[in-house]
């Protein structure tokens, strides 16, 4: 009886110790599950802090599409009268962008300028009346404006404009000495852009561009790619299939080798 009895309890203890391992060994698998979700979901969060970090703009600009946007005031001269604001070339002034690393801004897209033009529009005070230079060589042709002697031209840009925008041609610029001067009159709600041969000293400012993420928005790379971010430039990632400069190409010898197959 006593064996019968000793018999049981073992058999009972065995089989209570092993649904303890079993559920211990259940718990870690668990609380390696939950770590490594843990670690899965911290990576997301810094890549994604990086991915903010890239668009994150110097103080005073503005970002649009991968680039920052910002104002660099005009060139202060040191004379007999005093500090005073002096003319500015536009190779002067590229150059002046250059040195914090930006490009004087010139139009690249049609939505671009639309957007630009309407933030420093909105930012001007109630009877502000900035007026800001640009360079204006690739934007003249983007624009499609017509040259027409000593006659004002009412344009329109976007869908969203809240103001008159006016452009006002100067004949016979050369286009490699072509600026914008953006004449911004809130009071009456009315934009000028005027071109001119030099960044003139009524010029309050002249915006400066900074590339900072040049995969933003790119879909250059297909559909078998990732695009990298090298900040001014790019290049593409191709998935291991496929290759050339938008992973449109695949590669040969798993060409070669799907022939074999088949054949």
């Amino acid at each position: 009886m006593l064996t019968s009895l000793f018999l049981v309890f073992c058999l009972f203890h065995c089989h209570l110790n092993y649904h303890v391992q079993a559920s211990r060994i259940s718990n870690i698998e668990q609380d390696r599950r939950e770590l490594g979700l843990r670690f899965k979901q911290a990576i997301t969060d810094v890549m994604q802090k990086l991915d903010d970090l890239s668009i994150t703009c110097p103080l005073d600009s503005f970002f649009y599409n991968g680039s920052c946007y910002f104002y660099l005031p005009p060139k202060q001269i040191d004379n007999l009268k005093g500090i005073g604001l002096g003319d500015v070339s536009v190779d002067e002034a590229t150059s002046r962008c250059r040195l914090i690393n930006c490009e004087l801004w010139d139009i690249e897209t049609v939505n671009e300028f639309d957007y630009v033009l309407s933030r420093v529009y909105e930012q001007t005070q109630s009877f502000g009346s900035p007026r800001i230079a640009v360079s204006f060589i690739n934007g003249k042709r983007l624009l499609n404006l017509q040259q027409r002697m000593g006659e004002q031209q009412f344009i329109s840009v976007g869908n969203t404009n809240d103001y008159s925008l006016i452009y006002k041609p100067a004949p016979d610029i050369p286009p490699a000495n072509t600026c914008l001067i953006i004449d911004i009159s809130k009071a009456t709600r009315r934009v000028s852009l005027e071109e001119k041969f030099r960044l003139e000293q009524r010029s309050n400012h002249y915006i400066c561009k900074m590339k900072i993420n040049s995969c933003y928005n790119n879909t250059r790379c297909g559909r078998h790619g990732q695009c990298k971010n090298l900040v001014t430039t790019f290049t593409c990632v191709c998935n291991f299939m496929y290759t050339g400069d938008s992973c449109n190409e695949r590669k040969s010898h798993f060409c070669s080798y799907e022939f074999e197959s088949k054949s």
